[in-house]
């Protein structure tokens, strides 16, 4: 009975895994294809039914959304397609949320991850088709212009080409099954080098595949395990409220702890349908990072010969997400933020931080758009736009106390400032999976919203110890010329 109880609680997500595990199987079969135009075709067909078995008759919002939003890159000139599809998506997004008020069915929440996926790659490959008719743009003005940087690097030359498929190829793009259930998102320059260059061909998908896949059971159990001893509605209860303040106060710790492993196993799974099929595979020369691909050298990647690919020495670091290991034991926020959900990171950074025309708000607009992309729930404003507050706060302590520090004095400090990273994250965590801001107001209430107290607390202590600093800075230096001239 209570397996039965298991199985119609989490039907969605079961369901919803066993699609992501289907994904993997298939991967060295769909790598396998010889023929480009098949190859593309069938992986369309894969994700459209993906969607249909997922989403049912809401399948009909990623499709239609997709579509409109592909016709919006194509009829509209680059030079303000990219907008124009922004808000199209965005809106489209906010309508598809609240579908339920116009009498149409309410999502799934697998059906939104799918509309969140579309979104990125729509939105995504219209600012990269703008990126690149914005770069040759300027080097026709600049036909001699030094590719060499001042430090002597190699510029990134991404935008060496113009970026401009044609429709058929933005359906393929859009609708791919890899990624497209919970991504992770990567470019249509990645998609595109998949099926044109040789990298996906001679990489050992394999072996990438089972080294990414063999912690997924771990996540898994204790997602399960923690998610039962300490579960999220208990927090909302009575007797939670009868506990002591401690315990209260640490009780986000299991709720975002378990929140984790699910977050981990989600997108180690579609980082392993990426790995099991070859997309995202690039040489390690060509420094690659997640959502871009190559840094450097992308051009002498392309013209690389049959046999160079054969020997080469090959990452999947383009399609990342997670890096699991940082999320649990960095010491500051900034860099927790760094290596979570990398690739949606990238996302924002390109299309909105960049692009962004007013400067001192790119840092706003960024968290913003991050905010709706989740959703309009108050649990996402709470968690994602009180990260900067913390910031503020962290950087003074980091550069007083931490970055000049070494030996034991390091590790102490370090631990202090990871103790209070990871029970901000807690804190922050407790919101965004209580959602509604009733839900939220009930337990920061019973913990009297201390954290915002101690945020407070924090920030001024740090500028009163900042000030002081930048005030002994000045008779340190001046006593130090003093004995200089005294000694010479």
């Amino acid at each position: 009975m209570k397996m039965l109880t298991f199985l119609a609680k989490n039907w969605n997500d079961i369901v919803y895994l066993s699609l992501l595990l289907f994904s993997v199987a298939i991967g060295p079969y769909y790598k396998s294809i010889g023929t480009v135009h098949l190859k593309k075709c069938i992986g369309t067909c894969i994700g459209i039914l993906l969607i249909l078995i997922v989403s049912g008759y809401n399948a009909i919002h990623p499709i239609i959304s997709a579509i409109v939003g592909i016709l919006i890159i194509k009829l509209i000139p680059v030079r303000y397609s990219h907008v124009v599809t922004f808000f199209f998506m965005f809106g489209y997004l906010f309508f598809f949320r609240l579908s339920d008020k116009f009498g149409l069915p309410p999502p799934s929440g697998q059906t939104n991850l799918i509309e969140m996926i579309i979104v990125l790659r729509v939105v995504g490959v219209a600012f990269e088709m703008n990126g690149s008719w914005l770069a040759m743009g300027k080097k026709k003005k600049n036909e001699h212009a030094d590719l060499i940087s001042k430090d002597g690097k190699e510029k990134d030359d991404e935008f060496l080409e113009i970026i401009n498929p044609n429709l058929v190829d933005l359906v393929h793009y859009t609708f791919n099954y890899v990624g497209l259930l919970t991504g992770p998102y990567y470019r249509y320059r990645t998609f595109n080098d998949y099926f044109n260059l040789l990298f996906s061909k001679y990489v050992n998908c394999m072996e990438f595949t089972i080294n990414t896949l063999k912690a997924v059971p771990l996540y898994i159990s204790l997602y399960l395990a923690l998610s039962n001893l300490w579960p999220l509605e208990y927090i909302l209860s009575e007797d939670h409220n009868n506990r002591s303040f401690l315990y209260r106060m640490m009780y986000p710790w299991a709720l975002f702890a378990a929140f984790r492993q699910r977050i981990y196993s989600g997108m180690t799974l579609a980082e392993s349908v990426c790995t099991s099929a070859g997309l995202g595979a690039y040489p390690v020369e060509g420094k690659n990072r997640t959502g871009h691909g190559p840094t450097v050298g992308y051009m002498k990647l392309k013209e690389m010969s049959e046999e160079q690919a054969k020997t080469a020495e090959y990452d999947f670091n383009t399609i990342e997400s997670m890096e699991v290991w940082g999320c649990e034991t960095v010491v500051t926020l900034r860099d927790s933020m760094k290596v979570w959900n990398k690739a949606v990171q990238y996302w924002v950074a390109m299309v909105v931080y960049k692009r962004f025309p007013v400067k001192p708000l790119k840092v706003h607009a960024a968290l913003f758009v991050s905010v709706i992309w989740h959703g309009f729930h108050a649990g996402y404003f709470f968690c994602i736009y009180f990260c900067p507050f913390y910031l503020m706060a962290e950087d003074i302590y980091y550069k007083l106390y931490y970055k000049n520090a070494t030996g034991m004095k390091k590790k102490i400090i370090g631990f202090i400032m990871w103790f209070l990273r990871s029970h901000s994250e807690s804190y922050q965590a407790a919101a965004f999976l209580l959602l509604t801001f009733d839900r939220i107001w009930i337990y920061y209430s019973s913990v009297y919203h201390y954290w915002y107290g101690v945020w407070l607390a924090f920030l001024i202590v740090g500028l009163a110890l900042n000030a002081v600093h930048k005030m002994a800075r000045p008779t340190v230096k001046k006593g130090k010329e003093a004995m200089e001239s005294r000694t010479n």
